[in-house]
């Protein structure tokens, strides 16, 4: 090979290598993500009735941060309050307990993990109701509510959705006897700029629709309070311009930094600052 086509192949193997890390640069410190939106910027509301007050969180993608550098609500929360936000989240795991991947699901780390401290006196544990569950595939496994009132976990079929979130219910009353609150995700359609084709629009509702059955269900037990943060359902959350959406959301179902500090922690804190400042 002569010197001058080694010198080309050089030179295209840099140009490919500066494009690359360009299309990293922009992912991952996209102006949404960037540090104007971080959490390391949020002043702590000292009078904030969070204040002090310890919260346990359970979730996927969305509960972690996966699209704004691993923050996410319960991280402003904390920042923004002064409270203790631990979580438990992994990306792309479902509610029922079937291990996809060799992902685990919510069932199986509520019960293993290390993250949350068994004997610890907590405020009150949150759940994010999963698109993963929704997903059209998972379909046969959304299950019903159970007519029966498990007061043993175990004895419950975390084999589906609805079983996976009765487990959790009864699972969190019996270890730390705090109130409970399920989350869903901001709104979606099924085209355009909130477009998603699966979890459809549809499908997500329905997921949402058993958590509201769980929470009725178990709301008639005595020492169980159980609460649905609904931001898909809420049309005055959901009423932003698609221009601050752009700004907002990766995609459908995850946030930047800009939507959770600016669209989804205010919405949360609205919820808490009423039923703990109570």
């Amino acid at each position: 090979m002569t010197k001058k086509k080694k010198l080309i192949i050089s030179i295209s193997a840099v140009v490919v290598a500066v494009i690359i890390a360009a299309v990293l640069l922009f992912i991952f410190i996209k102006p949404s993500n960037g540090k104007k939106y971080d959490v390391s910027g949020c002043t702590v509301n000292t009078s904030s009735p969070l204040y002090g007050k310890t919260f346990y969180w359970l979730g996927s993608s969305v509960t972690l941060g996966m699209r704004s550098q691993n923050q996410a609500v319960p991280d402003f929360l904390a920042a923004r309050n002064g409270c203790v936000c631990k979580k438990e989240a992994v990306s792309g795991t479902t509610l029922f307990d079937v291990e996809k991947k060799g992902q685990p699901s919510y069932v199986s780390r509520l019960k293993s993990t290390t993250e949350f401290d068994k004997d610890a006196d907590i405020d009150a544990f949150i759940c994010q109701i999963s698109t993963n569950d929704a997903k059209s595939e998972f379909s046969s496994l959304w299950g019903e509510v159970s007519q029966t009132y498990y007061t043993d976990p175990s004895q419950i079929d975390t084999g589906t959705t609805a079983g996976a979130m009765e487990f959790v219910v009864t699972y969190v009353e019996k270890t730390w006897d705090c109130p409970i609150y399920f989350y869903s995700g901001s709104y979606f359609t099924d085209s355009g700029v909130r477009g998603s084709k699966d979890p459809s629009r549809e499908n997500y509702e329905k997921i949402i629709d058993l958590a509201e059955d769980v929470a009725k269900k178990w709301n008639e037990v005595e020492g169980y309070q159980i609460e649905i943060i609904d931001l898909f359902h809420d049309e005055e959350f959901n009423a932003i311009s698609d221009e601050d959406y752009k700004v907002y959301m990766h995609d459908p179902v995850h946030p930047y930094k800009a939507g959770y500090l600016l669209w989804w922690t205010p919405a949360f804190e609205e919820v808490f600052f009423e039923d703990f400042g109570k």
